[in-house]
């Protein structure tokens, strides 16, 4: 399925990759594209950085959508009731959302919500927001404001435990003893179990001695609270593992000719397919494309002394020359590393069909201009529509 087609039919869009590749810039201009072809869009980031905000022309993202006005768009280019938000992941939001949203009663949101331990838990969770992430992205989904959603993951390592957060999150719920032991439903199915040789009345007397008495208390009572929504968070999960491998949703791995960040988009390509989630496509972003004939310039692949035109020239012009042919020299080099990289790829098994090539832009996409223009040579190199 080529970018067109999966713009136009996907719910969930997910582009993953390394640091530094250009995962940012490539999920807005799907979401432009998205909006584009007449579908409600939103762009979300888990990257707390600025640069989504900057590439779109927003003052800032924060955990409410924002619209992204037409005329940054150009209204033109937007067909029927396209539109595009963008918004950025708050994990801690979203982790008071869930409570707020799913506690049985204000009585029991409040004790969750005022306990030591999930204060504590909740930083936790903050630091590694995958499952936080899933969370909010279900939320998203369920509600139905949005045709396509195009989500900018963190990178590599943080986009696979993207992925596996659903599955990890409810073998936890159902295999921990410790939760099983703070919660009265817990401990009914645990009566008459030995665990580490000891009963279950003296492990949590013996708990008590080691962590201290308030501590162990906080956390009775954190978990009898939390019992009710265990339950949820289980069925979520499972919907989320689901849904990212169905056939609504779709993953693109957007990398550089870079020799480290290939063996990240290699990994995450082996792993998509070993784990059954759907890969779409691979953009290679920043390729040197050497579109100037060989023979056209052959004359400059000697050395500088053997180049008729310099013997004639000033100083500071034959320097000045010389510098462009060595940045010639240089980017030819480039030209040849990226021909092989990319080569490489397809003996992986990368299907030459879903490679996607963005050559190298002659300055940072930092604004809405250098995003269109992002665009624009993702639209002439076949991925997209014109």
């Amino acid at each position: 399925m080529n970018l067109e087609r999966l713009l136009a039919n996907k719910r969930i869009v997910i582009c993953c990759g390394s640091g530094g590749v250009g995962k940012t810039t490539t999920s807005a201009a799907l979401a432009m594209h998205g909006a584009a072809l007449g579908r409600k869009t939103l762009v979300l980031t888990i990257d707390p950085a600025r640069r989504l905000a900057d590439a779109l022309g927003l003052s800032s993202l924060d955990h409410r959508p924002r619209r992204v006005s037409d005329s940054a768009l150009g209204k033109k280019r937007v067909r029927g009731t396209g539109s595009l938000d963008a918004m950025m992941l708050d994990a801690k939001a979203t982790l008071d959302e869930l409570v707020h949203r799913h506690a049985a009663t204000p009585k029991v949101r409040e004790a969750i919500l005022d306990n030591p331990i999930y204060r504590f838990g909740s930083r936790a969770l903050i630091e590694s927001p995958e499952y936080l992430a899933l969370e909010k992205l279900n939320a998203l989904e369920s509600e139905g404001s949005w045709d396509l959603i195009v989500v900018d993951t963190p990178p590599t390592r943080h986009a696979l435990d993207f992925f596996s957060a659903s599955r990890r999150m409810v073998e936890f719920l159902e295999r921990n003893r410790f939760l099983a032991m703070m919660t009265p439903g817990g401990r009914r199915k645990l009566v008459g179990e030995k665990i580490l040789g000891l009963g279950l009345d003296t492990l949590l007397r013996l708990l008590g001695r080691v962590t201290g008495s308030e501590l162990l208390q906080a956390a009775r009572a954190f978990f009898t609270a939390f019992e009710g929504m265990f339950e949820g968070f289980k069925e979520r999960a499972t919907r989320m593992e689901g849904l990212l491998r169905s056939d609504v949703s779709a993953s693109v791995i957007v990398t550089t000719p870079e020799p480290h960040a290939l063996v990240e988009a290699r990994l995450l390509y082996a792993t998509f397919i070993a784990e059954r989630i759907p890969f779409s496509a691979m953009i290679v972003n920043r390729v040197a494309i050497d579109t100037v004939p060989a023979q056209a310039l052959s004359h400059l692949t000697g050395e500088r002394g053997s180049v008729p035109f310099l013997s004639g020239m000033e100083e500071a012009d034959r320097t000045r020359a010389a510098a462009l042919i060595d940045n010639y020299l240089l980017f030819q080099a480039l030209a040849e590393r990226d021909r092989t990289a990319l080569a490489g790829l397809a003996k992986v098994g990368i299907d030459p069909a879903r490679l996607q090539i963005v050559p190298m832009l002659d300055e940072e996409v930092v604004r809405l201009e250098g995003l269109q223009k992002f665009l624009r040579c993702l639209k002439r190199k076949g991925g997209l529509s014109a």
